[in-house]
């Protein structure tokens, strides 16, 4: 089924993008001038092939509904991303990406104790797995070496917990906007309010004069990386939209959820993360088995 593959082109793609901005951060201070470079730029691809396949600049018709869905897409893409690079910043990529998974959990957890709602057997069973596997994340022998990395990665958690939150909420967003336009000018509009949202935190944080260092000769290779992951948020975002046309947001989101499988491999080869090896493949693989069951069995 092509919607399949679609899903995980854009799995693969999201941990790969993700590790070209983690390559990105390195320079200190670039957060927001990343953002507004690399979505801007995936706007800026998205309106050509619309411009391409259509002959147009623009859709005409355009609802009240899909301009509040793509208000809430951007706003909380904005705020997810933010907060992901702040994550990436400071913790290990194949230990952090795992944790994507939580985004699962806070689809079925407010619902138990907030409007009742009872998950089914299998539910609880795929959240046993995304916990357990977060437990075997964190498991450290007493006397242990390495503490202040951990430290680091635990933090870097908690910043991934609120781009998890966020990200719970997108999925309705983007099927909405698609809904009531089309998969390429909902792509064109949402990323390059994306981008209009970093260059907006560039000004309330005063930090365009980083755009202009960015831009500069010395920093040739940043430029690339970042230009680099906004064409392969194209692949990303681009693939799943098409993939939400054809089937339901659960099937999609089930399949991206095999991530951090991707993750923990460009981890280990490219990061050359490969400490504690044994015991992330496990985590990562309860807690990927546990977010697949969590969405299909909500």
């Amino acid at each position: 089924m092509n919607w399949i593959l679609l899903s995980l082109i854009g799995a693969l793609s999201q941990a790969a993008s993700s590790a070209f901005k983690k390559k990105a951060l390195q320079t200190p201070g670039m957060n927001n001038v990343i953002g507004f470079v690399s979505f801007a730029f995936a706007g800026i691809i998205f309106w050509a092939l619309f411009m391409a396949n259509s002959g147009t600049l623009w859709m005409n018709g355009l609802t009240l509904k899909f301009w509040h869905a793509t208000f809430w897409y951007a706003g909380f893409n904005v705020l997810a991303v933010y907060y992901l690079y702040k994550a990436l910043d400071i913790a290990e990529f194949n230990y952090l990406m795992p944790f994507m998974t939580l985004t699962s959990l806070l689809l079925i957890i407010p619902p138990i104790f907030l409007l009742g709602e009872i998950p089914s057997l299998k539910s609880v069973g795929g959240i046993a797995l995304i916990v357990g596997g977060a437990i075997i994340m964190n498991w450290r022998k007493k006397g242990e070496a390495g503490e202040a990395r951990k430290k680091a990665n635990r933090k870097g958690v908690l910043y991934f917990f609120i781009t998890a939150l966020c990200f719970t909420i997108v999925p309705t967003a983007a099927k909405i906007t698609i809904q009531e336009s089309s998969v390429l000018f909902s792509s064109l509009v949402v990323h390059l309010a994306i981008g209009l949202g970093f260059l907006l935190l560039l000004f309330i944080f005063r930090e365009t004069p980083k755009l202009s260092e960015a831009m500069s000769r010395n920093n040739r290779k940043l430029l690339l990386a970042v230009l680099i992951a906004g064409a392969i948020i194209v692949f990303e975002n681009g693939s799943i939209n098409l993939a939400l046309k054809n089937t339901g947001v659960a099937y999609v989101f089930a399949i991206k959820r095999l991530m951090p499988l991707f993750a923990f491999l460009i981890g280990v080869v490219y990061f050359k993360e490969r400490t504690e090896i044994a015991k992330k493949i496990l985590a990562t693989a309860l807690m990927v088995a546990g977010a697949v069951v969590v969405t299909l069995y909500k």
